[in-house]
């Protein structure tokens, strides 16, 4: 079976898929579907019509989705949060990135509080206590990611979507390896050999998507649920290495949130088996496995 290199972008990111032309087509239409129903800037959308009030009738793929989001805020303590909509349209966010311009100054943060949401299995609904937004944003990228590769029918491939990516091979194939990039410099953070059959890497920064509001601040789209305000931890970039990329993105996010010290005793307690890179605001590249 031929494998081929297809360039694409899809959920505001760059897509690569090395895959089979077919297999390739039904990855492509799977998360333009995902894309249609979680988005924060269709109005069409689950998302956009759950945050606009309800009790809302949703897909089936939504209440899901959701669903696991809320089980890895409780497995988290809250520090992985998915109803953070709300600050990130305070903070100027409110769009397409690609069309965020240069907001106001933002108003005072306040610090995101638990979120009440009612999940109706029975009658597929979501209601959410008035002011609370859904934004499942890298998680949900994740997620579908994760679901395409697991609906995969070949033995070897890679899906990668920003940097997110889930990568497969037979048990007695050669490694894949990537490359980190490095936030702040050109030159890249190292190359990590992806060790097991079927591997998920992801990458949450502050540097990626950044602005900045009419008076300088410099704001980005990692909202620290215990402040209601942008990441301010030692932490510019956190890679997670692990078997599922939903949970690799959760443990990114939170490794990011606290920092290069408490970040990675978090991690070995949540997924001992899970391996990680981070990059500090000077620039300096941590990890628990070996770079090259």
């Amino acid at each position: 079976m031929s494998v081929r290199v297809l360039r694409d972008q899809v959920m505001g990111t760059d897509l690569l898929l090395v895959l089979p032309p077919q297999e390739q087509a039904a990855v492509l239409e799977w998360l333009r579907a995902a894309e249609r129903v979680f988005s924060r800037f269709d109005p069409a959308s689950d998302t956009s019509r759950v945050n606009a009030g309800g009790p809302v009738v949703v897909s089936e793929l939504f209440l899901t989705a959701l669903d696991e989001a809320c089980g890895y805020f409780d497995a988290t303590g809250g520090l992985f949060n998915p109803f953070l909509g709300a600050e990130l349209a305070r903070l100027g966010y409110d769009t397409d990135f690609a069309l965020v311009g240069t907001p106001e100054v933002a108003a005072s943060p306040v610090p995101a509080r638990a979120p009440a949401v009612h999940l109706d299995h029975e009658r597929r609904a979501v209601t959410l206590s008035p002011g609370l937004a859904v934004d499942l944003g890298g998680f949900v990228k994740g997620w579908s990611v994760q679901r395409a590769a697991e609906a995969s029918r070949v033995p070897y491939g890679m899906i990668d979507a920003g940097g997110d990516l889930v990568a497969w091979r037979p048990e007695n194939g050669t490694p894949w390896r990537i490359g980190v990039e490095h936030p702040l410099r050109e030159r890249p953070a190292g190359v990590l050999e992806l060790p097991a059959a079927t591997t998920a890497v992801a990458t949450s920064s502050v540097v990626r998507r950044s602005w900045h509001d009419r008076a300088g601040t410099g704001l980005h789209h990692i909202i620290d649920p215990r402040t209601g305000e942008p990441a301010r931890s030692d932490c510019a970039q956190a890679t997670v290495m692990t078997a599922d990329l939903a949970a690799a993105e959760v443990y990114a996010t939170c490794l990011l949130l606290l920092g290069t010290r408490e970040g990675p005793r978090w991690l070995a307690g949540h997924d001992p088996g899970a391996h990680w890179v981070t990059v500090d605001r000077d620039g300096r590249v941590r990890s628990s496995v070996a770079l090259t």
